[in-house]
């Protein structure tokens, strides 16, 4: 099984290509169609996101919104709109079968509309490192020192 859907995702026919999330539906073909009321919501994530707000502060000003999360509920969980904020999908490029250390995967570009453009997924990819508390260096994966100066 793996066999195969490695060689569906290398022919381009995997149909995980199409494979719906937030902001998008599928049409009758199977292709992914913008849905503007969510896509409207995921532009304000990343927005919002740019503008400084955290995750959380994200979630909360959702909810304060009146937006209901992807699974309809009045809460946001801090995971989804950390996933919907690296999701590459929005920028019409999908990624399959990547392990997460980007040894191999297939990549395809211009797969589906653009909801959010590179220069912005980009900027919030640079900013997300930018915030994290994780630091590598010759030494492996540390955290950055919790400690803060109280003469600032």
């Amino acid at each position: 099984m793996k066999w195969g859907i490695k060689q569906h995702a290398a022919q381009g026919t995997s149909k995980l290509y199409n494979r719906k999330c937030y902001g998008y539906n599928n049409d009758r073909d199977g292709n992914l169609v913008i849905n503007e009321s969510e896509a409207k919501n995921v532009r304000l994530i990343y927005n919002l996101y740019l503008q400084g707000k955290s995750v959380l502060g994200i979630a909360k000003e959702l909810e304060r919104l009146g937006i209901k999360s992807p699974t309809g509920k009045t809460t946001w969980p801090k995971r989804t709109i950390d996933v919907m904020l690296s999701n590459e999908k929005y920028t019409g490029t999908v990624r399959l079968l990547d392990n997460g250390k980007h040894d191999s995967y297939y990549r395809a570009e211009n797969n589906n509309p653009v909801i959010v453009s590179k220069e912005t997924f980009q900027a919030v990819q640079i900013e997300k490192q930018h915030r994290s508390n994780v630091t590598k260096s010759e030494e492996g994966v540390q955290r950055k020192s919790k400690k803060y100066s109280s003469k600032k």
